[in-house]
């Protein structure tokens, strides 16, 4: 036989609230500002009765006393419910109405937790029922006590002073962390990391570009960036397979072609680099999640398991935005905006909970291509303009040579090379080599601006390019009033 377990309820923290309200305008106030019927337990409806006179007073603007409530229980015709002599008896246990707060908080606690134990309670129901899909099921469960847990008041107002001592103590930390302004993740790239101060803790970041401009390798170099620093980081990549992302990441640490990788043709000395770096990427806590058009509460709970056995958790890199689904059904088109608003929301929620950066790739639309310039910006984000309000810094790529016939030919200073041994194509030569711009387009902490980044295609490998091409580049922006 199954236990009956009695919901929690504060009953004399219920009784001092109400008793408060009747003897102080400002002790009301509070409590009507705080506190809904639904707060209280029902144990005593007496004050569940009470409270709702209150609330009406309230509403129209009436003074709140053992009389005018007394007279607005009658209008409502509960005075048979609650007699005059129970709000004095109210009066009579009041707390001092300067204290309310701390019972106010006592009532709204349980309150919290009868939810949080009567939603536990149906989502048993439900999975008695039979859960056809497990992923559905953990998502509208986890929604369901989420929303519950977000009404709990953790901390009231603070101080400024203590505000500022919290600052105070980061700033002082961060001094003695690191000489090169990073307070957070190492992103690789030290222009980048002037920007962002490396991906700060409870982050959402968006990566966008086009298909094929280079976006999954990025998201991929910063991924394995923050795990050769010896943190555990999540790849969820809802396109490639598992053992496609480790082959590029192979390509990456070796330096053997990707090509080569795949068709297996490798010389001794290709063989031995790319042993080296297998025991090298062994040695990381990078995770890989490879399940194909992942929904949302799978990526949440596999998330949340790896934070669970990892609290060092260092970032979180997803593999697109556009793979993901709330459930295995496929809305209509026009409902799409709808749930990726829904699925930024819920990525942005991830960061915070988790207390890790989260960086989401995403696809910019067509209308990149009506640019003259080819120049993205951020009303080209795909699908939804939540994303862009949900997300803490946005990055945009753009590289040249996507709208052009054949690469730039760069040399190892990352200008353009009039002769070198590369293949050619089309009649022209081409080192696989391309100059990417990140686009720094949002940036909720820091400044906005654009970094190149050198992408070797072939390596799926993005570096700094040199000192000398970053100083004539900023040069050239500085004419062109960027």
């Amino acid at each position: 036989m199954a236990k009956v377990i009695s919901l929690p309820s504060n009953i004399e923290a219920e009784r001092s609230v109400l008793g408060a309200m009747l003897i102080s305008p400002e002790a009301a106030s509070i409590a009507i500002g705080s506190l809904e019927e639904k707060d209280f337990s029902g144990v005593d409806m007496r004050n569940n009765l009470v409270f709702r006179a209150m609330n009406e007073l309230a509403l129209s603007g009436k003074p709140i006393d053992p009389q005018t409530v007394n007279d607005q229980l009658v209008a409502m015709k509960l005075d048979s419910e609650v007699e005059i002599s129970y709000l004095l008896d109210l009066m009579n246990t009041a707390i001092f109405p300067q204290n309310i707060d701390n019972y106010i908080d006592m009532v709204h606690e349980q309150s919290v937790l009868r939810q949080l134990l009567i939603e536990c309670s149906k989502i048993q129901d439900e999975y008695s029922k039979g859960v056809p899909n497990i992923g559905d099921f953990i998502l509208q469960s986890n929604d369901a006590i989420s929303r519950i847990a977000q009404q709990r008041r953790t901390a009231g107002m603070k101080t400024a002073k203590e505000v500022a001592k919290e600052v105070n103590d980061e700033l002082a930390s961060s001094t003695a962390g690191s000489i090169d302004t990073l307070t957070g993740v190492d992103t690789g790239f030290k222009k980048l990391n002037s920007y962002t101060h490396g991906w700060q803790k409870g982050d959402l970041i968006i990566l966008a570009a086009r298909p094929s401009v280079g976006k999954t390798a990025l998201g991929m170099n910063f991924a394995y960036n923050a795990a050769i620093r010896g943190l555990p980081v999540a790849f969820f990549s809802l396109e490639m397979s598992a053992p496609s992302i480790m082959k590029r990441l192979l390509a990456c640490a070796s330096g053997v072609a990707n090509d080569k990788i795949q068709t297996g043709f490798l010389s001794a000395q290709e063989k031995t680099r790319i042993k080296a770096a297998i025991d090298d990427i062994s040695k990381t806590k990078l995770f890989i999640d490879d399940t194909p058009n992942c929904k949302l509460g799978d990526i949440m709970s596999n998330a949340t398991k790896l934070k669970n056995t990892y609290p060092n958790l260092g970032l979180i890199v997803i593999d697109y935005l556009g793979r993901i689904r709330l459930t295995d059904r496929i809305g209509a088109t026009d409902r799409r905006e709808q749930e990726v608003g829904l699925i930024s929301g819920q990525l942005k929620q991830l960061a915070r909970t988790l207390n890790v950066p989260v960086i989401c790739l995403c696809q910019l639309n067509r209308g990149v291509e009506d640019n003259n310039s080819k120049i993205p910006s951020l009303s080209n984000l795909r699908e939804s303009g939540s994303i862009e309000a949900d997300a803490d810094i946005v990055m945009l790529l753009y590289r040249a040579d996507y709208y052009t016939a054949v690469g730039q030919s760069l040399n190892k200073k990352g200008f353009k090379k009039d002769e070198d041994n590369s293949p050619e194509k089309d009649g022209k030569k081409d080192t696989g080599t391309s100059i990417v711009q990140c686009i720094v387009a949002k940036n909720r902490n820091g400044k906005v601006g654009t970094v190149d980044l050198m992408f070797e295609r072939s390596l799926s490998r993005f570096d700094n390019p040199s000192l000398e091409y970053q100083e004539a580049m900023a040069a050239q922006r500085a004419l062109e009033g960027e």
